[in-house]
């Protein structure tokens, strides 16, 4: 082989280490990152189901990813992490307590001087949602239209409040947990195995490029 040979060989192998290290290794990188984001919100959606006791479906779109690309090989996860309203979780179902086999329903009654007496059964009703039960609850149609599952804090007519199911700290949990481990135990992996896929690419076009 003669040293024109050599040299030309050398500075061909030159331009393609270039072209590697400008587009593959970036491009290795964002697809590794969104390999790891992926598997680590199916796993966080499932555990945060899991121990609050709701479908995945209900946590699910509460997570956006912006995915990582070769110009910028960051990934992004938002979560809204705000609680869930009960009427969102299934479909809500009235309960009433039983005694004996015996429905415990009182209705009002007014007494001698006209005015309502005291239920002889008071908070005796429930709505169950999903796994989800609501003591002294009810559903109620609010001013923006919107049904909502409605529970009484107190012996009085009001306050109320709307009942929610809390996830801010199963969430933030969950995610954290599997974002950290995912990094440390299957980035580098996915990492070599990403890069390895890239060059071959690369090693290919550059060969249909030359012919």
């Amino acid at each position: 082989m003669s040293r024109t040979q050599i040299n030309q060989d050398l500075v061909r192998a030159t331009q393609n280490l270039e072209i590697l290290s400008k587009s593959a290794v970036p491009g290795a990188s964002s697809m590794a990152i969104n390999r790891i984001v992926t598997r680590a919100v199916s796993r966080s959606v499932k555990q945060t189901a899991k121990e609050v006791r709701v479908k995945q479906k209900v946590i699910r779109p509460r997570v956006r990813v912006q995915k990582a690309s070769a110009r910028k090989p960051v990934a992004y996860v938002r979560v809204r992490r705000f609680d869930i309203p009960a009427i969102s979780i299934d479909t809500a179902r009235t309960q009433i307590k039983r005694h004996r086999g015996q429905y415990m329903v009182s209705r009002a009654v007014r007494g001698r001087n006209g005015r309502f007496q005291q239920r002889e059964f008071a908070g005796n009703t429930a709505i169950r949602v999903g796994r989800h039960r609501f003591e002294n609850a009810f559903l109620q149609r609010l001013k923006n239209g919107r049904w909502h599952i409605m529970q009484r804090t107190s012996d009085s007519r009001y306050p109320i409040q709307v009942c929610k199911v809390p996830i801010v700290q199963p969430i933030t949990r969950a995610f954290k947990h599997h974002s950290q481990e995912l990094y440390r135990t299957d980035m580098p992996k996915e990492l070599q195995s990403a890069i390895g896929q890239k060059i071959r690419l690369e090693l290919r076009r550059g060969a249909a490029r030359g012919n």
